[in-house]
């Protein structure tokens, strides 16, 4: 599925969002969908992307058990360099090469099982090999992984194979090499999910096929590059993202797998897909035993594994986000704060008295401030009296001064101490799910000096009767605007390198038909190359 991402985002007519920078790629529309078992060297298959009936289609097996499928001419043609004079195209041998490595690391290192072999499956590319089909792809997108058939005994253990891009050429990549290290990470890693459950929606999906790639090559920039596409919306819940097919917010959720990883150890994203299977569902909730959801597994392997809860570790993740970037503290955040992206801030002056919040369940907003000379700075959340539950149970606030970009303090109390130039405020709803008028909480914000705060939660304690009353029933999870379409209009946020306001920008998706699908949304393709 698809690749990097950008800080800004433009509209193209055909669909979606592409890059100012570089060539657009996106996934199909029918990755993980069932195929009616058949494969691009079927002829008349009427798939989106299959060899032409005058392609003459070889096959090379790797040492660990793939099958990469080629042609040498025409469009869908390799690149013909065979510099070892092999008699076998270099590309297709280091297509190979780069698929058992990513077997190796992740079925040896890992730990993950294997894809269902696809031996009984009639039109199985000769034998129970995985198979990777090398197609021109046309810069429409650069592979996808797609299922083919699924387990009588259980539905959503599935097999299928994967489809690729057969040179990269006008892809910007580094190398077709690099490239096939990102991509075939990716799209294997979704034949590894289907291994234990495919329906799981598509931010376990692609957050932990971006968070897997970070594992396989951690020298590669993908993981970096995308994850600003969950840190531009935390306000939304972590399992609702924006509609359409691609939304890089599921992408970029990976870096809530990262915090997982490093939290718990990089064992625990195996055991979460484990637990997802069908009747291996943890009893925390009897009917998720069946068919498991795995934010609901989550939340059950926190609690036997670690003494831990989904709340207890979304509170903590999120302050992991408060101190990225230029706010990074190793300490206190992941490994490689330095190199993601801040999330979203809303600056605000102080003192600060915000009547209209809306924080949904699984959810975060953050603020910046002016600290202005003052040499003690609070938070606190006061419960609005218009709506008929308390606004500030489960939720979580964090606040942390600064100075020169380096963090003084950081607290949990509601309490910055220091001479710092400016604090920065997370509000957190802790919450696992929501439904109806619990979706979403509305506690009102004070920040400001101890005497300021005090007036404020004097002042909005009282009933005022504001329109931010009332019910969340019908509400699209993580918008605080009232279930708006996401595209097409500025949000004022502070912008990541300078403080300064500046409009994130969005768009959607057009449909269009083409070869009988839904047109898909095109996403930004990943950077290569070393950290930053």
């Amino acid at each position: 599925m698809p690749s990097r991402s950008a800080a800004l985002l433009s509209c193209l007519a055909v669909a979606g969002c592409a890059p100012s920078e570089s060539p657009p790629r996106a996934p199909s529309a029918d990755v993980h969908r069932s195929t009616a078992e058949l494969r691009p060297t079927d002829v008349g298959a009427g798939l989106m992307w299959q060899y032409r009936a005058q392609d003459v289609v070889e096959r090379f097996d790797s040492d660990a058990g793939f099958r990469v499928h080629f042609t040498r001419q025409g469009p869908n043609g390799v690149p013909a360099v065979d510099g070892n004079d092999s008699g076998v195209p270099d590309f297709v041998e280091a297509v190979a090469r780069v698929y058992d490595e990513v077997a190796d690391a992740y079925h040896g290192r890992l730990g993950y099982r294997r894809p269902a072999s696809d031996a009984l499956v009639p039109s199985n590319g000769g034998d129970g090999r995985f198979d990777v089909y090398l197609l021109d792809f046309a810069l429409m997108s650069d592979g996808a992984f797609r299922v083919d058939t699924c387990t009588s005994a259980n539905a959503q253990i599935c097999q299928g194979y994967v489809v690729q891009e057969n040179d990269f050429v006008g892809y910007g990549y580094p190398s077709a090499e690099a490239a096939t290290r990102i991509l075939g990470s990716h799209e294997y890693f979704h034949a590894v999910q289907a291994a234990y459950d495919n329906d799981q929606g598509v931010v376990l999906s692609e957050g932990t096929a971006v968070w897997a790639t970070e594992q396989f090559d951690p020298s590669t920039s993908d993981f970096e590059g995308f994850v600003h596409g969950y840190l531009d919306r935390p306000e939304r819940s972590l399992d609702s993202p924006p509609p359409g097919p691609v939304p890089s917010f599921a992408y970029g959720s990976a870096i809530f797998f990262q915090f997982l990883s490093e939290k718990y150890g990089v064992g625990f994203i195996r055991a979460l897909l484990e637990a997802t299977e069908n009747g291996r569902g943890l009893p925390s909730e009897a009917a998720d035993v069946a068919d498991p959801h795995w934010m609901i597994q989550l939340d059950a392997l926190l609690r036997r594994d670690h003494a831990s809860s989904f709340a207890e570790a979304f509170v903590e993740f999120s302050r992991w986000n408060l101190l990225l970037g230029a706010a990074s503290d190793a300490g206190v955040s992941f490994r490689n704060a330095a190199a993601y992206p801040r999330p979203a801030i809303t600056g605000v002056t102080l003192p600060h008295a915000g009547t209209g919040l809306r924080v949904f369940y699984a959810s975060a907003q953050y603020f910046s401030a002016p600290a202005q000379g003052r040499a003690r700075v609070e938070a606190a959340l006061v419960d609005d009296p218009a709506t008929a539950d308390d606004d500030t149970v489960g939720m979580a606030l964090w606040i942390a001064a600064r100075a020169g970009g380096r963090v003084l303090s950081l607290s949990d109390a509601g309490v910055a101490m220091g001479t710092g130039d400016d604090v920065l405020v997370a509000v957190v709803n802790s919450a696992r799910s929501g439904t109806g008028a619990v979706l979403s909480k509305r506690p009102r914000l004070c920040v400001g000096s101890p005497a300021e705060v005090a007036s404020c939660r004097v002042t909005l304690g009282g009933v005022d009767g504001g329109a931010d009353a009332g019910s969340d029933a019908g509400v699209d999870a993580g918008l605080p605007d009232a279930g708006a379409p996401d595209g097409g209009r500025p949000e004022v946020r502070v912008s990541q390198a300078d403080g300064l306001l500046a409009p994130a920008i969005g768009c959607v998706s057009a449909p269009s038909v083409l070869a009988g699908w839904l047109a898909v949304l095109v996403v930004l393709r990943r950077r290569t190359g070393p950290r930053r």
